[in-house]
């Protein structure tokens, strides 16, 4: 198993439902939601789905993505992918439809809309390098800051009594303008830590950042911190 991924960027987009970020894998994506993804349709990526459609691998079921979890994704290359909320709803799309969800994995954007009613999709997933790069089209933001909450918490202890929504929500607040953290820093190694949050504004190319990671924290225009105590989170 690959050493988790320790330095993390994200930025998002609220006009266009789009969030750039590096540092999390899909198996930690596909762990970390609330509501794991049941089925996809893959619209790029080196692997065999158990039934196809429209010309396109599907994977249908829980099982099926637990499998795909287990794969070295990192490997694939370019790994995109829309959810869809029921088996067999992708019969419903359109040719228009099929040829918009080429277009996204083509042109890493929607034609139009990045959601489709028939799918029901909460995300469409467009990745490069598992881990380095990602532009998630997501309906519910929420979703994904639940996931960052606990990819940046999963060495700190969170009862499962805790809701932290008032810490996502300010997480969403943050990101709009581009953070950094560093699961590096001593702080977040200890029990009850402090994770400093880093305003950095916009990245595309994530090698800039990763490169440059230190100077760009050192610059950061605002960092806020995510304080534990005794299970207890908030955002100062």
């Amino acid at each position: 198993m690959n050493k988790p991924r320790t330095k993390l960027y994200m930025k998002v987009n609220p006009e266009t439902n789009e969030i750039i970020y590096t540092g999390i894998e899909f198996a930690e994506f596909q762990q970390y939601l609330l509501h794991p993804i049941e089925n996809m349709i893959l619209l790029k990526g080196n692997y065999g789905g158990n039934r196809q459609n429209h010309n396109f691998d599907l994977l249908e079921g829980s099982e099926e993505i637990v499998s795909l979890t287990k794969e070295n994704i990192y490997h694939f290359g370019n790994f995109h992918f829309v959810d869809y909320a029921v088996e067999g709803a992708e019969e419903k799309l359109s040719a228009q439809q099929v040829a918009e969800l080429l277009y996204i994995t083509h042109m890493w954007s929607p034609l139009q809309s990045p959601f489709f009613g028939e799918l029901k999709n909460r995300f469409v997933y467009l990745a490069h390098d598992d881990g380095w790069f990602c532009k998630l089209y997501c309906q519910d933001f929420k979703e994904f800051m639940h996931i960052f909450f606990r990819k940046i918490t999963a060495n700190l202890p969170m009862p499962e009594t805790k809701k932290p929504i008032a810490v996502e929500e300010e997480l969403l607040k943050l990101a709009i303008s581009g953070i950094l953290v560093d699961l590096e820093e001593s702080d977040c190694k200890k029990s009850n830590g402090t994770i400093a949050i880093y305003t950095v504004g916009e990245y595309s190319n994530m090698d800039d950042i990763l490169n440059d990671f230190e100077n760009i924290k050192a610059s950061a225009s605002q960092v806020a911190y995510l304080q534990n105590r005794e299970g207890e989170y908030k955002i100062i």
